[in-house]
């Protein structure tokens, strides 16, 4: 297996050239966004369904694949990820695509709850590549194939869900806009919104991982969660490798409300290397949890920061949710 941080960003360079505004949900076979219908242009009294193209000006405008999702995992350093998760409201995750030779892409998007708008963005995020739920960028001007995030309350107790794209105001607003300035309209199938309104998971989770392996052996990862809350979930969580490699390990375990789960895993990447390190670093980030671990390879090289004698690996919390 390649190792050090040059093999890690050319793997994942790689990879967003294939997921770049791509949603996924947690699966990799996710819908394209290929247009089922031909677009036209399309009065704003005439919403359309969401995944349904929309023609303003000539230009086609695409709104789907609408995701809901209690956490998000974010590139948040070239060779590590971060979790974002929710406690009290939710994410909204919808599917944007543009013409490409648009001139004036549309901007002004918002999620309308029956009578209570949303911004898209989400704290912390920023411009940053999402791997989970979805998977690319956000929309914007210079990345017409992307995605909008909004956050929402949770569960959400409403009876219409919409997308709308506005001509006119600031490009953000927590009002509700003026019906002549809405241009375009998706409206949201109650399948698809049925998951907003269901009340949120809670997760609790433990990470166990050996002070000592033989170098020639993985280092076992185990990691035991519960949903403690009163609704379904995905429990995201990452590992980041940290030394002597760089590199990301996604974990996505789905649990129903009040259920238990374990999850194994290894850290091995070195058992292809010429000689085995002294130490491996890693560090388990998700929902609960957030531990650094340096565990001994017994029989390889000499392990700085680490008891010789004894191999005991080093363990600290660097975050608690």
């Amino acid at each position: 297996m390649p190792s050090g941080r040059r093999a890690f960003l050319t793997s994942i360079g790689a990879a967003a050239a294939g997921l770049a505004g791509c949603l996924d949900g947690g699966s990799s076979g996710s819908p394209t966004r290929t247009p089922t219908v031909t677009p036209t242009d399309t009065p704003v009294d005439d919403a359309v369904t969401l995944g349904d193209p929309v023609s303003l000006d000539g230009v086609t405008v695409t709104v789907s694949d609408l995701v809901a999702a209690h956490s998000v995992r974010y590139l948040s350093a070239p060779d590590a990820v971060d979790v974002l998760p929710t406690t009290d409201d939710q994410f909204v995750f919808v599917d944007v695509s543009v013409d490409s030779g648009a001139s004036s892409p549309p901007r002004r998007f918002g999620l309308v709850v029956d009578d209570t708008s949303y911004d898209p963005g989400i704290e912390y995020l920023g411009p940053a590549r999402v791997d989970a739920p979805v998977t690319g960028r956000r929309y914007s001007e210079s990345n017409l194939q992307g995605f909008l995030g909004f956050r929402v309350p949770a569960p959400l107790d409403a009876e219409s869900v919409a997308v709308i794209l506005t001509s006119h105001g600031p490009e953000r607003t927590d009002m509700r806009p003026e019906p002549d300035d809405i241009v375009a309209r998706w409206i949201v199938p109650s399948s698809s919104a049925a998951p907003l309104r269901s009340p949120p998971p809670v997760f609790s989770a433990t990470v166990d991982v050996p002070d000592a392996v033989p170098a020639a052996e993985p280092i076992p990862v185990t990691l035991d969660v519960t949903n403690t809350g009163d609704g379904p979930g995905v429990f995201r969580a990452a590992i980041n490798h940290q030394g002597p490699r760089y590199g990301v390990t996604g974990i996505d375990r789905s649990l129903a409300a009040g259920e238990s789960t374990t999850h194994e895993t290894t850290v091995d990447y070195y058992l292809d290397a010429d000689a085995a390190p002294g130490h491996v670093q890693f560090a388990v980030v998700g929902p609960d949890i957030s531990e650094f671990f340096e565990a001994a390879l017994e029989g390889g090289g000499a392990p700085a920061g680490t008891d010789t004698t004894t191999g005991v690996a080093r363990r600290r919390s660097t975050r608690n949710w």
